[in-house]
């Protein structure tokens, strides 16, 4: 793993399914799961849900942002990701 972007850039399609794969990791997208707490991640709006791609939770832990979120493995992978690209950015 060399933390670099690929030579070519993804095509929209490819860079929907990446995120959608991802959200699909984070608890409140799961269907056998029905998460009751306060900060669980519940998005209502169908419109909503599909402009975030099902990504509700928040990322980080008490005030750490690279703290994975252990119901939101989908959206720390994200930032994990997210984090390598901006630095290949500023390289």
């Amino acid at each position: 793993l060399n933390h670099r972007p690929p030579p070519h850039g993804f095509t929209d399609t490819q860079i929907h399914l990446l995120l959608y794969q991802l959200s699909i990791l984070d608890t409140n997208n799961s269907p056998r799961r029905c998460g009751v707490g306060e900060r669980e991640a519940r998005i209502y709006s169908t419109i909503v849900s599909n402009r975030h791609f099902g990504m509700g939770h928040g990322i980080g832990r008490s005030g750490d942002l690279c703290e994975p979120q252990p119901k939101a493995v989908g959206s720390s992978a994200l930032a994990v990701l997210t984090k390598y690209l901006v630095l290949d950015v500023m390289r």
